[in-house]
């Protein structure tokens, strides 16, 4: 009798982060098209209590256009890109995903904003309805 070892199991760390802007929609959903089996993400508290998918709790400025879409000098007053002290109706305004990381050259660019948590569930337990496949777990960080 031949025993298999049991696979390991695989996260999405902020979701894809390597190929797709972190913690956005499209991170998450391309991790559940590759087959992960848990979905990691970071969540912060905006102004108006929203539950916000995001590792800084901040805009950071090397992923992040500020709401009028340009640049977010880093020099600037740092509290005005303060996620705990905005609402979530500026937060999303922010794109966070045309800048491509660069540490990760495989990334895609692409128009993406700071979910809500729920929104990410909603939009993962469809896709994964879908598609057919398991249930994805969930790791969620608190910042």
């Amino acid at each position: 009798m031949i025993l298999s070892a049991p696979r390991p199991e695989v996260h999405g760390h902020r979701g894809c982060r390597g190929l797709r802007p972190e913690n956005t929609l499209p991170a998450f959903l391309h991790a559940l098209a590759l087959g992960v089996d848990v979905l990691e993400l970071d969540v912060v508290i905006s102004a108006d209590h929203q539950v916000v998918v995001s590792h800084e709790p901040w805009l950071n400025p090397i992923i992040c256009l500020d709401i009028e879409g340009q640049p977010i000098n880093p020099a600037q007053n740092p509290s005005r890109f303060n996620l705990y002290q905005l609402p979530y109706s500026t937060i999303r305004r922010c794109d966070c995903g045309q800048l491509r990381h660069p540490t990760f050259p495989e990334q895609v660019a692409q128009a993406a904003y700071k979910p809500l948590l729920r929104e990410v569930l909603a939009a993962v337990e469809t896709v994964t309805t879908q598609l057919r496949r398991p249930p994805v777990g969930y790791s969620v960080e608190l910042k």
